[in-house]
């Protein structure tokens, strides 16, 4: 009987651990979201903007980081951690190449 109160005890709290875990997850994005929603104005997709932006981004052999390519020259010019780092730097500096980064409310 005390095995089966300890088994469930555990899993109890490891489903919460999970739960919690997706909680974050569900956050990040949502934030994630906003920031390229704020960025890009309301109804622009952002799989078509990064496709028609001057740069790219692929993973790096031998690596967990992403290289980010400008399309013009097929030169690496930055490195990020991840592939929503590579977004973030793809849709900034894109922006600024067009002047078209939104003014800081505040």
């Amino acid at each position: 009987m005390s095995w089966l109160a300890v088994f469930l005890a555990l899993f109890v709290l490891i489903a919460l651990f999970g739960l919690v875990n997706y909680w974050g997850y569900r956050r990040v994005e949502q934030a994630q979201r906003a920031w390229f929603r704020q960025m890009l104005g309301e109804g622009v997709n952002l799989e078509a903007f990064l496709q028609s932006a001057p740069y790219e981004y692929k993973p790096l052999k031998g690596s967990k980081a992403y290289g980010i390519v400008d399309k013009r020259t097929g030169l690496e010019v930055y490195r990020v951690k991840t592939p929503e780092e590579a977004e973030a730097w793809i849709v900034t500096n894109t922006l600024a190449e067009q002047g078209k980064l939104p003014k800081k409310s505040g």
